[in-house]
Parts: C-alpha cells; sequence; structure tokens
C-alpha cells in the first residue's frame, strides 16, 4: 500500500484498457489482479493499405460519449464528470461467492458471455481493485480501469449498492481520492468546481448560453474527430492536424491508413438532444467554434429535415408463419403523431444513408425498455450490407453498450437468406436482414460497436479517432 504521502504527480491514477496492460503494470505483491490470473492478449502489426472505396459511417451517440450533462435525465454537468469516474473505478469482488448460500444475501449473477460478475447492486465493497480499503483517503488513487472484457474478482464501483453515491463520488469517503482527477477534467471541460457539489445547478450549468456556450459541455474530442474526418474546405492550415494525425498505433508499431472515400455522420440518441446537438455542429461547420475559427465545412451543416425518429415493427414476411421486425425512419416532427415512415425496411433506410454526410437519428426508448435494455432493441448498425450492394462500414460509438449479451444500446444487423431460397444462399439473395443475438453481436465490439469509457475521450483529444481506425483495420 503506498505512504501515506503522495506526490501530486501521484494524484492523477493511471488507467489500464486490457488485461495485458495489468499483467504487464500492476503485478506487484498483495494485489487483487495477478498475472496468474489474468489472460495476455496478443499484438497485431498494422499494414498500410493502398486503397479504400468503403464508405465510413460513424454513428455516435450524445449523452455521456460526446456530450456531457443530461438535465433531461436529471444529471447535471458534475454529476457527469462524477458518474463517469465512478464507471471505471473498480473494486474487489473477493469473497462475494462465500455468501451466495445465504438466502439472505443478494443472488449475483453473471454474464454467460464472459463470467464477469452483472448484478452487484446490493454488493458493499471494502476494498479497491489494487487491496487498497476504499476508506484510505491518504495513498495514491488506484488505477481505472476502462477495458472490454473486465478483470476477474472486480466489478466497477458505479455497479455496487454505493451507485447511489455516484453522482457526488468525489466528495464522499470512499470517491474523494479521485478528487484531483475530477478537477482535471473540470479545468479540461472549463467548469467552475467550487460550488459543484451542492446538488443544485442541474439545468443551469447545461442550459445558461453564452454567445460561444452552444459548444459548452460537448468533449473537444468530438470536435477533434470532425475535424479529421470531415477536413475544413477553407484552408489548408486547418487541416494541419488531420493530415498529421491519420495514423494508428498498436503496440510499438505505427502505420498510415488512407482517408476512407466517403464519411457520413449519424447521430444517435434516446434523449430529445438531437435540435441542440445539430446547433452546434452546424456552428462548428460555420467556424464559429473559437478553437477552431479557421475551420469551414458546409457539408456538416445539419438541417431540420435530417432529423429523424424511428421506430421498430413486426410485419408479415409473407413466405411463412414468422414475423420480420421492420426498423423505420419518421421524420422528428412526427413523433407522437404516428406518421408513416419516411424510410422502411435496412435497404431502404441504407439507400437513403448513403447519401448523406450527417443525419440525426432518435432511436426509440420505450421499444427498448420494453424489451429489457437488450442490446437488438437498441440502436442497429449494419454489417456485411456488400452483398446488398452496400460497401458500408457502420460503426456504433457509445458509452452504453456493454460486454453483456442482454444488457446494451447496439444492436447489430446483418443479411439473411430467407429459408424458402431456392438458390441455396448465392450473394444476391440475402434478401432480408435480421439482429444479430448473444454472442454474436459481442463478438463484433471494436469493429462495429465500440463501448465509450467517457473517461478516455475525456482526457485523450484522439481517443475516438484511435478506436475508428483500428476498427477500420479489423474491418478491412
Amino acid at each position: 500500500m503506498a505512504s501515506s504521502s503522495v506526490d501530486d504527480d501521484d494524484l492523477i491514477p493511471k488507467m489500464y484498457s486490457t488485461i495485458d496492460e495489468i499483467s504487464r503494470h500492476l503485478h506487484h505483491t498483495g494485489s487483487i489482479i495477478s498475472a496468474a490470473n489474468c489472460d495476455t492478449n496478443s499484438s497485431t502489426t498494422l499494414h498500410e493499405k493502398t486503397k479504400n472505396k468503403t464508405h465510413l459511417f460513424l454513428h455516435f451517440d450524445v449523452n455521456e460519449t460526446i456530450l456531457l450533462g443530461d438535465p433531461a435525465g436529471g444529471d447535471s454537468v458534475h454529476e457527469c464528470v462524477n458518474k463517469i469516474i465512478a464507471k471505471s473505478a473498480f473494486v474487489s469482488t473477493s469473497g462475494i461467492d462465500d455468501h451466495q448460500d445465504d438466502p439472505t444475501q443478494p443472488r449475483i449473477k453473471r454474464s454467460p458471455s464472459s463470467g464477469n460478475i452483472c448484478d452487484t447492486h446490493q454488493f458493499e465493497p471494502t476494498h479497491w481493485w489494487n487491496g487498497m480499503s476504499i476508506n484510505d483517503c491518504n495513498s495514491a488513487p488506484p488505477p481505472l480501469y476502462t477495458g472490454w472484457v473486465i478483470p476477474p474478482n472486480t466489478c466497477p464501483f458505479y455497479r455496487t449498492r454505493y451507485k447511489v453515491h455516484a453522482k457526488k463520488f468525489t466528495s464522499t469517503l470512499h470517491g474523494q481520492v479521485y478528487r484531483p482527477l475530477y478537477e482535471k477534467l473540470c479545468l479540461k471541460m472549463g467548469l467552475d468546481c467550487a460550488h459543484a457539489d451542492d446538488g443544485i445547478g442541474g439545468e443551469s450549468d447545461v442550459q445558461q448560453y453564452q454567445p460561444t456556450s452552444v459548444f459548452k459541455n460537448f468533449l473537444p474530442a468530438f470536435w477533434q474527430t470532425l475535424q479529421y474526418y470531415f477536413p475544413s474546405t477553407k484552408t489548408e492550415l486547418s487541416n494541419e492536424y488531420a493530415q498529421s494525425a491519420m495514423v494508428v498505433s498498436v503496440g510499438t508499431d505505427c502505420r498510415r491508413l488512407p482517408p476512407p472515400q466517403k464519411v457520413t455522420l449519424v447521430l444517435r440518441t434516446f434523449g430529445l438532444d438531437l435540435p441542440r446537438v445539430a446547433t452546434a455542429i452546424s456552428e462548428f461547420a460555420k467556424g464559429n467554434h473559437p478553437d477552431y475559427p479557421t475551420y469551414s465545412n458546409e457539408d456538416l451543416i445539419l438541417a431540420e429535415g435530417d432529423l429523424f425518429c424511428s421506430g421498430w415493427s413486426y410485419h408479415s414476411n409473407g413466405s411463412d408463419d414468422k414475423e420480420e421486425l421492420v426498423y423505420s425512419l419518421h421524420r422528428a416532427s412526427d413523433q407522437g403523431e404516428k406518421g408513416e415512415p419516411v424510410y422502411s425496411g435496412d435497404d431502404d433506410i441504407l439507400n437513403f444513408l448513403q447519401t448523406k454526410i450527417i443525419v440525426g437519428i432518435q432511436d426509440n426508448y420505450p421499444f427498448w425498455r420494453e424489451n429489457n435494455h437488450a442490446p437488438w432493441a437498441g440502436k442497429p448498425v449494419w454489417t456485411n450490407t456488400i452483398v446488398h450492394g452496400h460497401d458500408h462500414h457502420h460503426v456504433l460509438l457509445d458509452d452504453n453498450i456493454h460486454n453483456d449479451p442482454s444488457d446494451g444500446a447496439g444492436g447489430i444487423r446483418v443479411p439473411v437468406v430467407s429459408e424458402n431460397d431456392e438458390d441455396g444462399g448465392s450473394s444476391n439473395n440475402y434478401n432480408r436482414y435480421e439482429s444479430l443475438h448473444g454472442q454474436e453481436a459481442l463478438d463484433l465490439h471494436g469493429r462495429h460497436l465500440i463501448r465509450v469509457p467517457t473517461i478516455r475521450p475525456s482526457l485523450e483529444d484522439d481517443w475516438f479517432i484511435r478506436q475508428i481506425e483500428m476498427a477500420r483495420w479489423l474491418e478491412r
């Protein structure tokens, strides 16, 4: 355990994103995590591609992915900052199985996909995942973890009984060891920490606009990503970052990927924030962001007519007794009026999307909720579209994607052949799409689904770009 005297350099915790990193760097006596308990991930070497005709679709969630603060959900920006730290602060669950035979104790469920504890909401942890007491306020903060595979015998603080304190995490006894990190994030986001813990002002710190406050509370990493994939048409100077940063790094190897032939930005949200996001992106595209005054790209100006809400419905497929789940888009102004869909079915929607540079979709939260937040009922993206004549690569970045086949916001749609297809399933006979369920969908994480641990892009302005470029490499 660290000494009670902590240097300033030790006040900001390390962060790990893979179990391989833990086995290399968190290998110390008494640690809850040891190399013997961890699987290592093999490194991949990247090589340059000479040509890329694929149309890249970047589907970005809004709240806690590119924008902090959720007035509709009752979370202020400061509360969101606390929450994103609590979600990456891991505790030890060692010994939790000792209580499973006690009927008075909560039953701990495990994800069938990974064996990770996924229902610890009644668990009261006593130690952080590195063995330090959660009541120790004097030692260096334990490392944070942002990886896809949860280390054994651990879970996020946010998924324990103490989740009720997550909105004020760094001002509580357990979380105050992470207070310097909270202050660093507030400084980076231009937030005032002085009165952030009074539990008041959830609306004010989100909605009090100044001339440039349309950009307030958006992660700087998002604007970097837009500049990267949608270069300015105004000056060469504003493209300097995009031209120099098209590099993917894996291990010690770095290679440059050629730019995609075309990129479309698709905003995805269950909330009511599309108009605000549309305004911010449009102002950015006009060169009105104070940090990007030389940027200009009229293609990113988002018109009201390009805002949609989605729907799901079951239709007979006409060939058997099975019903087909159909995804549709309606004009945003039609929400609640049950108007006819503007685009219905996967091919119709894909044909429309490939004509656009930017689109906003409010996905169907009631349908997702009614289906117990199952990934297939959330925000769909498409894979293997080339068999339908679309050379697409769709990637969804969302903080609400989990390594759990029964819980998450991101769904995968794949082309299938009807059971009565007489031609044996040639590429011309993939006549519809279906949603993947379970492990098959989880296996596409990193290629079509990217879980966003918000702490990462909050601190690392190129984090989105690195993940997208890696997805492009995996999809090559």
